[in-house]
């Protein structure tokens, strides 16, 4: 499938991608944004904090490779990581309802 790139932001190019996805696309989308939320949740926490990557890194222990693969949604960050970056974040981990 092709979805024609134009000025529209990046909600507007997945709402156009949805519509015209079918089921078995649909899936994979929706089983890719699952995915990929926690990583942007880190990058929205990380930016509103001001914090480069590196930055990050220092207050954490963490080496800043490691927050770059988070980051990017190729990394399964343990418990302990996930820890560690919520309390340099101003954060608690916790499951909750989406």
């Amino acid at each position: 499938m092709t979805v024609a790139r134009t000025g529209r932001t990046l909600a507007e190019y997945v709402q156009a991608y949805r519509e015209a996805a079918g089921p078995e696309e649909l899936a994979l989308h929706d089983a890719y944004r699952e995915h990929f939320r926690l990583a942007n949740q880190i990058i929205e926490l990380r930016r509103a904090a001001g914090l480069t990557q590196q930055a990050l890194a220092a207050s954490t222990g963490i080496d800043q490779s490691e927050i770059s693969r988070i980051e990017r949604g190729i990394a399964n960050p343990t418990q302990e990581t996930l820890l560690r970056l919520g309390k340099a974040l101003g954060k608690r981990l916790a499951f909750v309802d989406g």
